[in-house]
């Protein structure tokens, strides 16, 4: 049986913004040349493990990030995020834990 052919697309965006759209399940780059990539079919539970991947694992995004306060707020913003998230869902959780 032959397989399917696989096509990798690879691009260089300098200084670029990335954002996940719920309306058509897209993960969407724009750099400030305005380029711009749309990448659809990414679901949210794709996007979650992404952001999961991104900051659990070995090779993870804090070594690369410059601590400065807005990152820092928006680490607070995560947190706060994930924790709402994890206290309406988990149902290991006591109200002992919170």
């Amino acid at each position: 049986m032959l397989s399917q052919p696989s096509v990798m697309y690879t691009y260089y965006m300098k200084d670029t913004s990335v954002f996940w759209a719920e309306c058509d399940d897209s993960i969407n780059l724009h750099d400030y040349e305005d380029n711009t990539i749309c990448i659809h079919g990414v679901n949210a539970s794709a996007m979650f493990m992404a952001c999961r991947n991104a900051l659990c694992s070995k090779r993870n995004v804090f070594n690369e990030l410059k601590t400065k306060e807005h990152t820092i707020e928006s680490a607070k913003e995560m947190i706060a995020a994930l924790q709402k998230y994890v206290v309406k869902n988990d149902t290991t959780t006591t109200e002992e834990d919170n």
